[in-house]
């Protein structure tokens, strides 16, 4: 169960929020932050199915199996809203929506209606405005929770309004060691540098998006010492887009797998045992490449990466640079 997994995994997280329910002293407002993988979405459907449901435990979390929290988890709970800005920027005009929603008269029994923004870093400027002055006139039977991987690209005013719950990442060693007992070597340490649970890390392996990034990566590599042109031909032709696939989650994860590489070929070692892996980093050395420009201008393509609507020019742009700082 969530809360089970949360206590566990977020011991001070779990206290803070047993607390405020078991004293009725919730916040209007959370603001959950941390790195991905470290479980804020399933924390913030676990409070809010604790606000609506009949059969909470001693320390005041939902039982996560009533009808109530199973329609919260399937979000078919009429009082309750998700913007999510985790595949695309969320807009103004959803915003406004969300507000029109609230402003009329709840249609649960329960009488509390909670809103979920996941990524809340991702929204547009506009969105951001809009919902400040939605956070500024809090209703007593509403409740927010906003999550955020990056505290720096939301509005102070923003977090002034809520109470920030910092969630903190397993350690990389912790992670690694956890998932070396269920995947490949390798998979597992790139996972544990991307994502920082275990449930985490098996899900994004089995999804195609890594899979797909997985094969881009490997491939990227010996094409890339032939021929900077040669690597971006091969990204042209294999792409990220795809019918069946996320293409910003893939080059998302195919940027992660490239920062864990010059990030080791910088300090000289890694923790990856793996044969191939230690191969390919042998591949590199004397080979002069400017490792730490590279990992400046992955980070960049990165923060483009969620505004970016083309992701072949986005390819094509950091290909460029790479091969500018050669």
């Amino acid at each position: 169960m969530v809360k089970e997994q949360l206590a566990k995994e977020q011991p001070i997280v779990y206290q803070t929020l047993a607390h405020a329910l078991k004293t009725n002293k919730l916040a209007h407002a959370y603001l959950f932050h941390g790195p991905k993988g470290t479980g804020k979405l399933d924390c913030a459907c676990l409070l809010a199915q604790s606000l609506v449901c009949a059969h909470r435990d001693s320390d005041g979390f939902a039982c996560e199996q009533c009808e109530e929290c199973m329609r919260i988890k399937n979000q078919s709970f009429a009082d309750m809203r998700v913007l999510d800005g985790s595949q695309e920027s969320i807009k103004k005009e959803e915003v406004l929506k969300l507000q029109q929603a609230f402003h009329k008269t709840g249609l649960e029994h329960t009488g509390k209606r909670v809103y979920i923004v996941n990524c809340a870093e991702h929204a547009t400027p506009e969105a951001l405005n809009s919902l400040l002055k939605f956070l500024e006139e809090p209703a007593e039977d509403m409740n927010a929770i906003l999550l955020a991987e990056q505290l720096d690209r939301l509005l102070p005013t923003i977090i002034s309004r809520c109470q920030p719950i910092r969630f903190r990442p397993l350690s990389r060693e912790a992670c690694f060691a956890l998932a070396k007992t269920q995947l490949p070597c390798l998979d597992a340490y790139l996972l544990s540098g991307m994502v920082h649970n275990q449930k985490g890390m098996q899900d994004a392996y089995e999804s195609e998006e890594y899979q797909h990034a997985f094969y881009l990566f490997q491939q990227f590599q010996g094409a890339f010492r032939q021929s900077p042109y040669d690597a971006l031909a091969m990204l042209l032709k294999e792409g990220m887009d795809g019918k069946k696939r996320d293409g910003k989650q893939c080059m998302r994860y195919f940027l992660e797998m490239q920062m864990i590489l010059y990030k080791d070929l910088i300090q000289g070692s890694t923790l990856c045992e793996d044969h191939g892996y230690q191969q390919m980093l042998q591949s590199y050395q004397g080979c002069g490449y400017p490792y730490g420009a590279w990992l400046e201008i992955l980070l960049e393509t990165r923060d483009k990466l969620w505004k970016s609507v083309n992701l072949t020019l986005l390819c094509d742009q950091m290909i460029a640079l790479m091969k500018e700082v050669l």
